[in-house]
C-alpha cells in the first residue's frame, strides 16, 4: 500500500540510523490511525527518547504518492527527527495490523468516499487481514522455534537436569608461558597456560585460560576440544597448586573474543614480582638439578612451571642474590662535581644497565634477564627500587660533597656496592659534629598562618633546600679546612615534623595553613614537641591566643550526715576551673592537647577582635592524666568549687599515696578512713549471729560468708558471691535476707534466677528458712498479673529472667529490701533485655550469685558492677579504655589496680580450698579419629565453608558476619558428634567413631557399677543416645529444656540405684540440679566456654558427693573439637584474672582463631 522507501528519502542517513535504533528498542507506542481516507491516511503515536522523557508524534501520509504530507513531533528538534523516523520503521512492520485494528473500530462506512473508492479500500483492508494473519503465523513460528531452541539447550545443559557425574580426577604438570617480558613500557605481565599429561607425549595447550582456572577453582569439568578433563587443585603438585592459586586472585582477562585472547592472561608487574618471589621462597632445592653453564655463568635452576615465550624456554632462578652497584665519576670543569651511575651485578659478575631488565617492583623486588629470574638482597625493598633510576639523574656539586661523604656514603653502602671511591681522595670533608638547630619565623594574619625555617649549622644559617637558594647560602659550607657535611636527612625529618598538611611556595620558600583547626594543633603539639631544637619566633597577635594549664585543687573528704554517703569538697584555681571530667577524657584519649574555650559574653558594642580563633587552653596530657583518673575513682564529673555526697564504696581505692606529686592537697577525716578500714576488712566490724530460724549446720567458710555479706549489708554496699560451685552459696544468700528481714519485719525481698531454678529456690527456702513466705511468679501474663496483687503478703518473691523483662513495668515501681540474682551470667551483656531490666530494680541492697563472674572479657564483669554500684567502674567506654584497651600504664598494670578496686565486693572460695574432705574429680581426655563417612563429610564442609566465609568477611567485615561464623563452627561440631545430626535423616553404624567409643566406655562404667551422667548440647544426639538405650535395655533417666517435673527426674536419678545413665541437655541442666547420685561425667561434646563444662561437672561433684568423681572429655583429632580444646587450655583461668592476680590479656573469639577452627 506504502511505498516505504520512497518515504524514507525525505529522511537524512543518521536520522534514519537513530529511528532504527528506537523501533529496535521497542520504543514506539499507543500507536492508532485517527484518520484513513482512500487518498491519505493519518496516525498518532508516543515515541520513548532519552532520559524516560515520552515524545508525541503526528504523521500525514499520502497513500497514492508515498509522501508525507504534513508530521509534528514534541520533541525540541525543529525538522524531521529520529521519533519520526522511528514511527516508519514501525508502520514498515505493523502498518497492515493497525488497518485491520481500525477497520473492527470505526469500520468502512465512516470513510469518506463513493461506492468504488471503498470497495477498492475494502480490498486493500482485505488484502492487509490476510498480510497481517500470515505475518502473525510467521511470527508464532518463528518465536517457536526461538523457544524450542532456547528450552532446548537449559534442559540439557542446566545442572539442574543434569543426573551427577562421577567425574574422574585427572593430573597434570602445569606451564605457565611468559610471554615477550622484555617488552619496554610494560605495566603487565602475559603468560598463556599449557598441560602435560600423563599419557600424551606432547603438550595440550590452553585455548581459553578464563574458563582453564574457573574450572579449577570451582570444581567443574573442562573441555579442551571435545575431550572433557577434570582438575582441581589436587592435581598438580604443591608448588603448582600455590602458583595456580596466586594466579588465580591476580588474573585479569581481556575482553575481545578472538582466540590470541582468549588464551592469555594479563597479570600486573608487582603482582607478578609477588608469585615468583613467593616461588622463589618456597621451590625445593633439592627437587631440581642446578645448572652451571660452560663460562662460569654461576648457579641457575628451574623455576617450576614457568617458561619464557615457549616451552623449549624454562625461567631460571638465580640462586645467589643480585647486588646494586653504584660507580663514582668525579669531574673537575667547569666547576667539581660527582656523578652517579646504577647498575646491577648478577652473581657471575656481570654488570646490567638498569633499562635492559624487567624490573618486578614488589614487597620482595626481583627482575628477568635474558630468561632468569633474579631477587636482591633481602634490605632492597620496593622503595629502594622505584628510587634507583633518580640516580642517573643526579650531580653532586661541591657545596654538598661534605653531606654525600660523611652522611649519604655510609647509608648508601648499606644498600649498595660504591665504587671508585678513591675520588673521595680528591677533596676533604667535615663532619659537622654539633646538634643541628632550626629557627622557624611565623607570621599570622586573617587567620592564615605563615612559617618559613631556616637551619644552623653552628655560625651558619641556611634555608631549607626547596627555598630560594643563592651562592652565598651555599658556598658557606666550603672553606680550606674542607667542606662541611649538611645533615639533609634530618631536615627532611624536621621539615616533615613541623609543617605536615601546610601548603609550600617554592618562590617565597613559605609554608602556609588557613585552617583553624590544623593551626591550633601546630601551636599545642607541633611547637612544644619540636621546641627543643627549633626556635620558634611566634608573632604577639598569636601568642595572645593561648593559655598554658598551670591549675591546682584542693580535695577535702569527710563523713556526712548519711551513713551510705561520704563529703566531697573541692576547690579549683587555675584555668581548668569550670571544665567537665568529660571534656578532659575526650583530649587524653584522642591525644589531643589543648581545649577551645568558649570566648566571654560581650558586654559593650567595641570592635571584636579580627582573629577567627577563641581563646586556647593548651594541656599537659602526662600532667592532668593521673589528676583525671583520681577524680573518676570518686565519681567527680566537673571541675568547679563546690561541694557533693558521693557514696561509700567510691573510697575503696583512694590511697594517699596516689596524691603524690599531684597538683592535689588531699585530706581526709580520720572517722572517714576508719570507715573505709571497715569497708576493705582491715578494721574488725561487729556482725550478727545466724539466726535460730536456720535448720542447717553451716560450715566454717559459710559462716565467714554471712559475716562478709553481713558487713556489706551494714555499709550499705554491695557484692558478689561467687563461691564455687557446691558451696552453698543458695543457704548463705538465704541468711543474709533471714537477718535483713529480722531487722525489717515489713521488707520485701527479691530473686531473679534461670526459669529452671524458680522452683528449686523454693524448695530451698523451705528446706533452710520455711517461716520465710515466697511467692514463684511465672506463668501465663492473667496469672502473673493475679499473683503480683497479692505479691505484699509474702517475704521473698522468686522470678526468672525472661518475666522480669515481661513484667519490669510492674517490678520497678517496688522497692525491695534485697534484689539477689542468681547464675548472674544472665546479665553480663550489658546491652541485653536482661540486663537493661534487672537495672531498673529499686532495692536497698544487691547481690549476685555466680560461679563465674568473668567467663570471656572483662567487659562483662563491668555490667555485673553496673548493677550492683553504678559509676563505681566508671563510664562503660572508660573501662573499655582503661582496662582493656590499655591494661598496662607506665606504673604498672590497671588489671592490678582494677582488682584493688572490686576485690573488697567480691568473695570467691574454691572448693580445693575449703573443703578438704570433699572427694577429689578426676578429668580425663579421651580421644579418636572421624570416620570414613565423617571425615568426607567433615573435610568437603570445610573446605567450602572457609572460601565462602572468606569471601563475606572480606566483603561485609568480620563483626557482620558472626552469625554465620557461628552456624558454620556449629555444624563442624555436629558433623563430630554423629552425621546423624547434621546430614543424615537415620544413623547407622560405623557412621560416628565418637558415638561407637561412648557406648563402649558405658558398657564399661555399667559393668563396674557407676551411675554416669552425660551431657551434650544436642538434644537430636541426646535422642540417639536414647533409642539406643532402650534397645539395649538399659535404664536411665532424660532431662532437657521441655522436661516437666525436673526435681522429681532428679530425685528419682539420684535414688534409684539401677538407673545406671542420665542423658541431660547442658543448656538445660548445666546448672542449678544436684546430682550427687553419680560419681561419673561424660561431656559428649565441646563446648566453647570451659566455665560451662565446669558448672556442669560441678552438679555432681559438690557438698554430698560421697565418692571419687570421673569427669570425660571426648574428643575428635584433627577437628575443631581439638582447637576448641587448646584455646579453652588458653582462656583456662579467666575468672582469676581479676578475682586472683593474673595479667594475660582476655580476648573473644578472632577471625584468625576462626580461620585456625576451619582448618582441615
Amino acid at each position: 500500500m506504502l511505498n516505504f522507501r520512497k518515504l524514507k528519502q525525505d529522511f537524512s542517513p543518521n536520522i534514519l540510523k537513530d529511528g532504527k535504533t528506537l523501533n529496535e528498542k521497542e520504543a514506539t507506542k499507543a500507536v492508532k490511525i485517527v484518520k484513513l481516507a482512500v487518498d491519505l491516511i493519518r496516525l498518532h503515536c508516543e515515541v520513548e527518547g532519552s532520559f524516560d522523557k515520552t515524545y508525541k508524534c503526528e504523521i500525514e501520509i499520502d497513500r497514492r504518492e508515498s509522501t508525507i504530507t504534513d508530521s509534528q513531533c514534541s520533541c525540541p528538534y525543529k525538522y524531521d527527527c529520529q521519533h519520526l523516523s522511528a514511527v516508519l520503521f514501525y508502520l514498515e512492520d505493523n502498518l497492515d495490523g493497525l488497518l485491520v485494528e481500525y477497520s473492527k473500530e470505526a469500520g468502512i462506512d465512516k470513510v469518506e468516499a463513493d461506492d468504488a473508492e471503498k470497495a477498492k479500500l475494502l480490498e486493500a483492508i482485505k488484502d492487509a487481514e490476510k498480510k497481517e494473519k500470515a505475518r502473525k503465523g510467521k511470527k508464532v513460528q518463528k518465536e517457536l522455534i526461538q523457544e524450542y531452541v532456547s528450552a532446548s539447550k537449559m534442559l540439557g545443559r542446566s545442572p539442574f537436569f543434569l543426573p551427577d557425574e562421577e567425574l574422574a580426577l585427572d593430573t597434570a604438570e602445569l606451564a605457565v608461558i611468559i610471554l615477550n617480558p622484555q617488552q619496554d613500557n610494560q605495566s603487565t605481565i602475559d603468560v598463556s597456560f599449557a598441560l602435560k599429561l600423563p599419557y600424551r607425549s606432547k603438550p595440550l595447550n590452553i585455548v581459553n585460560s578464563k574458563e582453564f582456572l574457573d574450572s579449577i577453582k570451582y570444581g567443574e569439568p573442562f573441555y579442551i576440544g571435545n575431550k572433557q578433563y577434570f582438575f582441581s587443585f589436587n592435581s598438580f603438585d604443591t608448588i603448582t597448586s600455590q602458583i595456580i592459586r596466586k594466579i588465580i586472585d591476580f588474573a585479569r582477562f581481556y575482553e575481545q573474543k578472538e582466540e590470541k585472547y582468549q588464551k592469555v592472561v594479563s597479570i600486573e608487574l608487582e603482582s607478578f614480582g609477588s608469585i615468583l618471589a613467593h616461588v622463589y621462597e618456597n621451590v625445593p632445592t633439592s627437587n631440581h638439578k642446578a645448572l652451571r653453564g660452560d663460562e662460569g655463568e654461576g648457579e641457575l635452576q628451574n623455576c617450576p612451571c614457568f617458561f619464557v615465550n615457549c616451552l623449549e624456554e624454562p625461567l631460571k632462578l638465580a640462586k645467589l642474590p643480585t647486588k646494586i652497584k653504584i660507580d663514582l665519576e668525579y669531574l673537575e670543569v667547569p666547576a667539581p662535581k660527582i656523578l652517579l651511575s646504577p647498575h646491577l651485578l648478577l652473581d657471575n659478575n656481570e654488570i646490567v644497565n638498569l633499562h635492559e631488565p624487567k624490573l618486578l617492583e614488589c614487597s620482595q623486588p626481583g627482575f628477568i634477564h635474558n630468561n632468569v629470574f633474579y631477587r636482591f638482597e633481602s634490605n632492597i625493598r620496593r622503595k629502594h627500587l622505584r628510587n634507583l633510576s633518580s640516580f642517573q639523574e643526579v650531580t653532586i656539586p661541591e657545596p654538598l660533597f661534605g653531606t654525600f661523604v660523611e652522611n649519604s656514603i655510609p647509608e648508601l653502602m648499606k644498600y649498595a656496592l660504591v665504587s671508585n671511591r678513591e675520588v673521595m681522595d680528591k677533596f676533604v670533608t667535615l663532619p659537622f659534629v654539633g646538634e643541628l638547630k632550626a629557627e622557624c619565623n611565623i607570621n599570622y594574619l586573617d587567620g592564615e598562618l605563615e612559617a618559613c625555617l631556616n637551619f644552623i649549622y653552628g655560625d651558619k644559617k641556611v634555608p631549607i633546600v626547596d627555598a630560594p637558594l643563592t651562592i652565598e647560602h651555599l658556598i658557606q659550607f666550603v672553606n680550606k679546612e674542607g667542606i662541611l657535611a649538611r645533615n639533609l636527612t634530618v631536615e627532611q625529618k624536621i621539615i616533615k615534623d613541623l609543617f605536615q598538611d601546610f601548603n609550600f611556595d617554592p618562590v617565597q620558600g613559605v609554608f602556609s595553613i588557613k585552617n583553624d583547626k590544623k593551626i591550633v594543633e601546630f601551636m599545642t603539639d607541633v611547637i612544644p614537641r619540636n621546641q627543643h631544637h627549633v626556635t620558634f619566633n611566634c608573632p604577639q597577635n598569636l601568642l595572645d591566643q593561648f593559655l598554658y594549664d598551670n591549675s591546682h585543687f584542693t580535695l577535702s573528704l569527710r563523713e556526712s550526715d548519711r551513713v551510705d554517703q561520704y563529703e566531697v569538697d573541692l576547690q579549683v584555681d587555675g584555668f581548668l576551673n569550670g571544665l567537665t571530667l568529660e571534656q578532659l577524657w575526650d583530649c587524653l584519649s584522642s591525644k589531643k592537647s589543648f581545649i577551645e574555650l568558649l570566648p566571654p559574653k560581650r558586654t559593650s558594642r567595641k570592635k571584636s577582635d579580627t582573629s577567627k580563633i577563641h581563646k586556647i587552653l593548651v594541656l599537659d596530657l602526662e600532667k592532668i592524666a593521673p589528676v583525671i583518673q583520681v577524680f573518676d575513682e570518686i565519681g567527680i564529673s566537673r571541675l568547679d568549687n563546690h561541694k557533693e555526697l558521693r557514696p561509700l564504696w567510691s573510697l575503696a581505692s583512694i590511697e594517699p599515696s596516689q596524691f603524690k606529686n599531684l597538683p592535689i592537697n588531699f585530706s581526709m577525716t580520720d572517722k572517714l578512713k576508719y570507715i573505709q578500714d571497715q569497708m576493705l576488712g582491715n578494721k574488725e566490724i561487729i556482725t550478727k549471729e545466724i539466726p535460730n530460724l536456720i535448720q542447717a549446720n553451716l560450715r566454717s567458710y559459710q559462716t565467714e560468708g554471712v559475716a562478709w555479706l553481713d558487713r556489706l549489708r551494714q555499709m550499705h554496699l554491695s557484692g558478689i558471691l561467687a563461691d564455687d560451685m557446691g558451696l552453698g552459696k543458695t543457704l548463705q544468700a538465704i541468711i543474709a535476707i533471714t537477718q535483713f528481714k529480722i531487722d525489717h519485719p515489713k521488707a520485701l525481698s527479691l530473686i531473679v534466677c534461670p526459669t529452671s531454678l524458680v522452683y528449686n529456690w523454693k524448695e530451698e527456702f523451705y528446706k533452710f528458712n520455711p517461716r520465710l513466705k515466697t511467692l514463684p511468679v511465672d506463668g501465663t501474663p492473667s496469672q502473673r498479673k493475679k499473683l503480683q496483687n497479692e505479691i505484699l503478703d509474702y517475704d521473698v518473691i522468686i522470678t526468672s529472667y525472661s518475666l522480669l523483662q515481661k513484667d519490669i513495668e510492674f517490678y520497678k515501681t517496688l522497692t525491695f529490701g534485697y534484689c539477689i540474682l542468681d547464675e548472674a551470667q544472665h546479665i553480663k551483656n550489658r546491652g541485653t533485655r536482661n540486663a537493661k531490666s534487672v537495672k531498673m530494680i529499686q532495692a536497698s541492697h544487691r547481690l549476685i550469685l555466680t560461679g563465674t563472674p568473668i567467663e570471656n572479657s572483662l567487659d562483662e564483669l563491668w555490667s555485673l558492677f553496673d548493677f550492683l554500684m553504678p559509676g563505681l567502674l566508671s563510664t562503660y567506654d572508660r573501662f573499655i579504655e582503661k582496662y582493656i584497651r590499655n591494661p598496662y600504664s607506665s606504673e604498672g598494670s590497671y588489671l592490678d589496680n582494677l582488682r584493688k578496686k572490686v576485690s573488697p565486693f567480691i568473695l570467691r572460695r574454691m572448693k580445693k580450698d575449703v573443703l578438704s574432705e570433699l572427694p577429689s574429680v578426676s578429668e580425663i581426655v579421651y580421644h579418636c579419629h572421624l570416620s570414613e563417612p565423617q571425615r568426607e563429610l567433615y573435610h568437603s564442609y570445610a573446605e567450602s565453608a572457609r572460601e565462602e566465609l572468606s569471601q563475606l568477611v572480606k566483603k561485609e567485615g568480620f563483626d557482620r558476619v558472626q552469625i554465620h561464623v557461628l552456624a558454620t563452627l556449629t555444624r563442624l561440631k555436629q558433623i563430630c558428634c554423629h552425621p546423624a545430626i547434621f546430614a543424615k535423616e537415620t544413623p547407622e553404624y560405623g557412621d560416628s567413631a565418637k558415638y561407637d567409643m561412648l557406648l563402649e566406655l558405658l558398657q564399661t562404667l555399667i559393668e563396674g557399677k557407676h551411675k554416669t551422667v552425660i551431657f551434650s548440647q544436642y538434644t537430636r544426639m541426646l535422642n540417639i543416645m536414647r533409642k539406643d538405650l532402650e534397645r539395649l535395655g538399659i535404664s536411665f533417666e532424660y532431662l532437657d529444656g521441655s522436661s516437666k517435673n525436673r526435681l522429681g527426674i532428679v530425685k528419682k536419678f539420684n535414688e534409684d540405684q539401677n538407673i545406671s545413665v542420665f542423658l541431660v541437655s547442658l543448656k538445660a541442666g548445666g546448672s542449678g540440679l544436684n546430682l550427687v547420685g553419680a560419681d561419673t561425667v561424660i561431656h559428649y561434646d565441646m563446648w566453647w566456654n570451659p566455665a560451662v563444662e565446669n558448672q556442669a561437672t560441678d552438679r555432681v561433684h559438690r557438698l554430698g558427693q560421697k565418692n571419687a568423681v570421673s569427669s570425660y572429655k571426648l574428643v575428635t583429632l584433627n577437628t575443631i573439637e581439638e582447637k576448641i580444646l587448646e584455646l579453652q587450655n588458653r582462656k583456662r583461668n579467666l575468672v582469676t584474672k581479676v578475682v586472683s592476680s593474673d595479667e594475660e590479656a582476655i580476648t573473644k573469639l578472632t577471625w584468625e582463631e576462626v580461620l585456625e577452627l576451619l582448618q582441615t
